[in-house]
């Protein structure tokens, strides 16, 4: 296709603009602890984590694991990926000590709904055996695979050496859907409450492609490793749903300018992660001639030293000055978003403190 010289133009000049904007920023990222969807009760501080997905009959099992296409053995090595999963991932929160139990309780097995709820007995004599305060269980779990495929033109090389070339033949593109539904509940042995039930799903798509769908087939990831998968998948977002993680933010700040040295100095201070010395050298400019753009890159790249130090008032003070004093749109959306993290921060000292501190 081709394009006006008019046209051209305008696009090298975009792609010029894009460059020249990318090249006067830096990314740092952060590392910090998000709070749980829910607050479980602080008494609680350690967690045994349960599989109760066995079935009631093992020849029932399979003949409904051969109706529904799914493999009892498939499907027992998926459970123990999404409890394995949980549990590694819960691990990584300070907010948890966490113990598998050895035994596997009957419960829900390609069921779509939830089997009666463990009775307090039960639950009460499994925390006195391993010495925990609360019990998550794993309680129904289903599996599906789902195969597509249709015709597509794909790319194939011929010949050798100088005589190799690229041509266009006909193919065929398979696409394999695996989805998991699954279902948790967390216990509290003293009530006998059920503090959390959560049914989800979780799906992921892959794909292969080849001339034959019998070749693209062996290209395609199999079954039981896809159902593996995002049975780790669901395990990782249940364990978020119940425990403070760890993520990584990702800040921009600006660290190129001819005018004014004091910008890109503080920046490759701030590139060799020294923070104080960025701080002062960006503060410092604040007080040479420059104009109002300028002056609110500085606030704003103080306040991005600042949360990086830890001290999100201080943050949000600049990241606040950079908009009200300098009118730099950016401190404005920044603001908003420091002060988000500072009430999320207010939920996560919650759900840290333990019993004893409150």
């Amino acid at each position: 296709m081709k394009f006006p010289n008019s046209e051209i133009v305008k696009c090298l000049l975009f792609v010029l603009i894009l460059m020249a904007f990318g090249s006067c920023t830096k990314n740092v990222s952060i590392t910090r602890l998000m709070p749980a969807e829910i607050n479980v009760p602080n008494k609680i501080q350690r967690l045994l984590i349960v599989d109760r997905t066995k079935p009631e009959s093992q020849g029932v099992a399979i003949i409904e694991g051969i109706l529904t296409g799914e493999m009892p053995f498939e499907v027992k090595n998926a459970i123990d990926c999404t409890v394995a999963s949980i549990h590694q991932e819960l691990n990584t929160s300070p907010r948890y000590e966490i113990i598998r139990a050895n035994e596997r309780l009957i419960g829900g097995l390609f069921s779509q709904t939830f089997p009666a709820p463990l009775n307090r007995e039960i639950v009460r004599n499994l925390c006195m055996r391993y010495e925990t305060d609360a019990v998550l269980t794993l309680e129904k779990f289903s599996s599906d695979f789902v195969i597509t495929d249709k015709k597509i033109t794909i790319k194939k090389k011929i010949g050798k050496d100088e005589n190799a070339k690229t041509i266009e033949v006909p193919g065929i593109m398979v696409e394999g859907v695996a989805s998991v539904q699954v279902g948790f509940r967390l216990y509290d042995p003293e009530s006998g409450n059920i503090l959390d039930q959560h049914d989800m799903g979780k799906t992921n798509a892959w794909s292969a492609e080849a001339e034959t769908r019998a070749q693209a087939m062996v290209l395609l990831i199999e079954k039981a490793q896809a159902t593996r998968f995002v049975g780790q998948m669901a395990g990782a977002t249940y364990a978020r749903r119940i425990a403070p993680m760890y993520i990584d933010i990702n800040r921009t700040f600006y660290s190129k300018s001819k005018k004014y040295p004091a910008l890109e100095k503080g920046g490759r201070y701030a590139e060799v992660d020294e923070w104080e010395n960025a701080i002062s050298n960006w503060e410092e400019g604040l007080s040479l001639p420059g104009d109002d753009k300028t002056y609110g890159k500085l606030c704003y790249n103080i306040s991005l030293g600042h949360e990086v130090l830890g001290d999100l008032y201080l943050a949000k003070d600049w990241a606040a000055r950079a908009y009200t004093q300098y009118g730099f749109k950016p401190g404005r959306t920044y603001a908003k978003e420091l002060e988000q993290r500072m009430m999320e921060d207010e939920i996560l000292e919650q759900q840290l403190s333990n019993s004893a501190a409150q």
